[in-house]
């Protein structure tokens, strides 16, 4: 079969044995479809002390198998540990493979890379590509229905979600931007399947050239003001602290209101980030509570003008 990329083909000739998964989530879905990695992209941020998302270690120790390695992405791809594993097939449809790195790679190894942009491919085609991949095509529907299920189950539980418009930002203090992130990024699309609606300011927003999500300054904070509810990370409580003392930040009516979601959990921002199986079965328990009480902030203050 041959898998498209936005950086080439990928030929695989019989189902893949040996798999490395990079980026977020290639790991995590690879372990649904059956299949525990020989070598994982190493969580830097986010992982537990050993540098492994805890969800993807909970599922792999529970098969009994031995945790794979762990494999340098940043700052540089340690393209000379993956070769070493001799993989069928490296899986990174959700990452910032460049291109240069799978030049390199796929001279040597199958390589299901982004079909579109870096770290902006929906779960359900990373599904669609991964089973495939691994010559479990039958295995897509029914994990999407999983994934589907659990969110809806989720909305169930938590009607004050229903109808709420928000925006999911990423507030960068140094360049004075916001990250708003669009429908497509597995992170809005998670809300979104929790009965949320993307706020009309960002519904129409697309990303910026190069990057995987729409850029606006702080001086545009106003244009959030529709949301119902604001969702946004950071990495540490302190920047979270320096951000909601801007004056332009805590003016955002969803912030004024306490309809606020701030993260600074590591794990609990990659898995809400990641939309795959074993991340959003770890996620919601952590999150939706916190939706729920920002939904209800936003109900008590009157919806956004």
């Amino acid at each position: 079969m041959t898998l498209d990329s936005a950086l080439g083909k990928a030929v695989i000739t019989t189902p893949p044995r040996r798999v490395v998964t990079l980026g977020l989530g290639a790991d995590d879905l690879a372990l649904a479809l059956g299949v525990v990695p020989v070598g994982v992209g190493r969580a830097d941020w986010g992982g537990d002390a050993d540098h492994y998302w805890p969800w993807v270690r909970a599922a792999i120790e529970a098969t009994g198998q031995p945790l794979p390695e762990r494999i340098t992405v940043y700052p540089e791809l340690d393209i000379e540990k993956i070769i070493a594993l001799r993989p069928d097939v490296v899986l990174a449809p959700f990452s910032g493979v460049t291109p240069e790195a799978y030049a390199q790679l796929s001279r040597l190894v199958p390589v299901v890379a982004y079909p579109g942009q870096p770290f902006l491919t929906p779960v359900d085609t990373q599904i669609d590509l991964i089973a495939t991949a691994l010559g479990r095509r039958e295995a897509a529907g029914p994990l999407k229905a999983r994934i589907h299920d659990a969110l809806a189950q989720a909305a169930r539980r938590y009607p004050e979600l229903a109808g709420k418009t928000f925006a999911y930002v990423r507030a960068d203090l140094g360049s004075g931007n916001f990250a708003a992130y669009v429908a497509g990024d597995p992170r809005v699309d998670t809300l979104t399947a929790m009965g949320l609606t993307l706020a009309p300011s960002v519904r129409g927003l697309h990303a910026s050239a190069g990057h995987f999500a729409h850029y606006l300054g702080f001086e545009h904070a106003d244009a959030l003001g529709d949301a119902d509810i604001l969702v946004s990370w950071f990495y540490t409580p302190e920047e979270r602290d320096r951000a909601a003392a801007l004056p332009l930040y805590a003016s955002i009516a969803a912030v004024r209101r306490g309809a606020y979601v701030a993260l600074s959990d590591p794990a609990l921002v990659m898995a809400s980030s990641s939309g795959t199986p074993l991340a959003v079965a770890w996620m919601l328990d952590r999150l939706a509570p916190q939706l729920a009480q920002a939904a209800r902030h936003a109900q008590a203050g009157g919806a956004a003008p």
